[in-house]
């Protein structure tokens, strides 16, 4: 269970909570951003590649839950969890339609840490990825068995193609950075070269029969799928 390459984002205006959840995640994670308020939040969102959001639910401005919607507005697949002191029947209810992937009461004690991580890393490699999902009406992308099937033959991914996908269709309409494929497809130990980018983006085209993937230039890729 490793989350260093992986960014993540907490949103709570208690500045002592919010201090103490920077000590317990700082060391699991690549970067640590965070926010006192909704808008803000959104905005750091929008600005930064992030993998992970911890958030609260009273928070100024714009509450956490509607923040929540408007994230996942933007990204409908990252893991969001909910850490906060509501406990009242009324807003748990509206918390489980906002496709969270958990709910920690505060305060958050040291036990919850790892709970928060298992949540993480299930929703990241299992749950995600448990779905096929359709491109057109004869092509789907199996990613948990790097196939693509079309109409009914399979046709398989190499490692780095089947990476580069579930990083775009995980960030589905959002751009995803060179730097940021670089960091998961290549790894910390491989220098990707634009010439490797772009061939492998040109065999995955290929094997979709399909345009899907669209090159932004001067800032990376992004995925157009429903």
């Amino acid at each position: 269970m490793n989350f260093s390459k992986q960014n993540i984002l907490i949103i709570e205006d208690d500045i002592e909570t919010l201090e103490i959840m920077i000590d317990l995640f700082q060391s699991d994670f690549s970067n640590v951003y965070t926010s006192t308020n909704g808008y803000e939040a959104i905005e750091v969102f929008k600005k930064n590649t992030i993998d992970v959001v911890l958030c609260d639910i009273n928070i100024p401005k714009l509450n956490g839950l509607d923040t929540i919607n408007k994230i996942r507005e933007i990204d409908y697949s990252v893991p969001i969890i909910i850490i906060s002191a509501c406990s009242d029947s009324e807003t748990l209810l509206k918390a489980s339609n906002c496709n969270i992937q958990g709910y920690i009461l505060k305060p958050i004690m040291f036990e919850d840490i790892q709970n928060i991580k298992d949540k993480i890393f299930h929703h990241q490699n299992y749950e995600f990825m448990d779905k096929n999902i359709e491109i057109n009406f004869s092509t789907t992308l199996d990613l948990q068995n790097s196939q693509i099937i079309i109409e009914e033959k399979i046709v398989n991914l190499t490692t780095k193609e089947t990476e580069f996908l579930k990083l775009l269709i995980k960030k589905k309409g959002s751009i995803v950075s060179y730097e940021r494929i670089e960091q998961v497809v290549w790894g910390e130990d491989t220098i990707m070269s634009n010439t490797s980018l772009r061939t492998l983006v040109k065999n995955i085209r290929k094997k979709l029969s399909s345009n899907i993937i669209e090159n932004i230039p001067k800032m990376g890729y992004r995925i157009n799928i429903e």
